[in-house]
């Protein structure tokens, strides 16, 4: 299993956590997930989980840019670094 952080509820669907694939891994890389999520995997609810809390989400994800739907084009961040999501 890999390691997940929740760091904050990002818009009305979403929420971003810093994932780890292994704890050999110095680096946790932040992504977009469904807030549903979340509260599956941290058996806590979205409302009151609080910023680094810690939980488990299955091996044999891969990271993949968000398309914006409307444009096609890769969401980034301000300073141009494309956002990402888990894909399995």
């Amino acid at each position: 299993m890999a390691k997940a952080r929740f760091h904050s509820i990002r818009g009305e669907k979403s929420a971003l956590i810093l994932v780890q694939k292994n704890a050999l891994e110095f680096s946790l890389t932040p992504v977009y997930v469904p807030r549903a999520g979340v509260e599956a995997f941290s058996n806590e609810s979205i409302d009151t989980i609080k910023e680094g809390t810690e939980f488990e989400i299955p091996d044999g994800y891969t990271l993949v840019d968000i398309i914006d739907t409307d444009t096609g084009e890769v969401r980034t961040t301000k300073e141009g670094i494309p956002l990402k999501q888990l894909q399995y």
